[in-house]
Parts: C-alpha cells; structure tokens; sequence
C-alpha cells in the first residue's frame, strides 16, 4: 500500500527540499487532512512525535511548502489556515463556507474579466476568495455562524 504522503515528499525533493523529520510529519498530516489546517494544529501534531519543536520553525515550514505552491493558505478573520493544494497547475479561485469551511472553486480569474490596474502596476501574485454560507449551512439552523 502506498503512502499517501509520498507525493507531497517526492514535489519537496524535487523542489530541492531536504526532507526532515518535521516535512515529513507535514506531508503525513495533510495528506489526511479534509479541510483546512491551523498552524497551531500542525504545531501539535509535530511536537507529539518531535517534543521541543518551535511554532516558528513549523510555520516557516507551511510557507514554505505555500511559496512552492504544494499548500495553500487561507486568510480567515479567526487566523490563516493551511490546506493541500487544489491542483499543481491548476490556477482558480475560492468561495468559502465560513461554517464548515468547504471550498468550492472559481474556475476563471477575476484578473482576465477587465479588472483595470494602476498605471505601471505589475501584478505578482493575487488570490481572491468570497466567504459566506454554502446551500447545506444556511439551510442548517438558519445559517448561524456559530451554529
């Protein structure tokens, strides 16, 4: 049976990432991982098997591994969270449920629809994501945030 973090390990490798200890617990997190994932949870889920590890050290990871485009990370109003990446070449964007957090993805960019930049303005990077409801949460208890 294949492991299923071995896709992730093998995108660090040939990114010329040194496959630690610590990149490895990541790639196996994730590679269960539904949804999205806390900083502080990848955090927990290493120190258990590395104890003494530093936050810093394991967020400077998930940039990491988000500047490589292997994750991707999320600006929610409770804090950035983390999740595998859609597809490698596949560029789109999101809706977001801010109930359960499911993600359903824009297949065109906002920037090919005539948006307008600023005169000398070259875009780098961008992300655009609409947070609200999906049908299965507003339909649930009147759509309550806190549910």
């Amino acid at each position: 049976m294949e492991n299923k973090s071995n896709p992730m390990i093998q995108a660090m490798e040939s990114n010329g990432l040194r496959i630690t200890s610590q990149r490895r617990w990541i790639a196996e997190l994730f590679s269960v991982s539904t949804g999205f994932v806390l900083p502080r949870q990848v955090h927990a889920y290493i120190s258990e098997r590395l104890p003494g590890v530093s936050y810093d050290t394991v967020y400077r990871n998930l940039r990491l591994l988000t500047e490589i485009n292997l994750l991707e990370q999320f600006d929610f109003p409770e804090g950035v969270r983390f999740k595998l990446r859609c597809g490698p070449d596949h560029h789109h964007h999101h809706f977001i449920c801010m109930k359960c957090q499911r993600t359903f993805p824009i297949d065109f960019c906002p920037l090919d629809s005539g948006i307008v930049l600023p005169e000398s303005f070259r875009v780098i990077s961008h992300k655009f994501e609409i947070f609200g409801l999906c049908n299965s949460c507003t339909a649930s208890k009147g759509g309550s945030k806190n549910g």
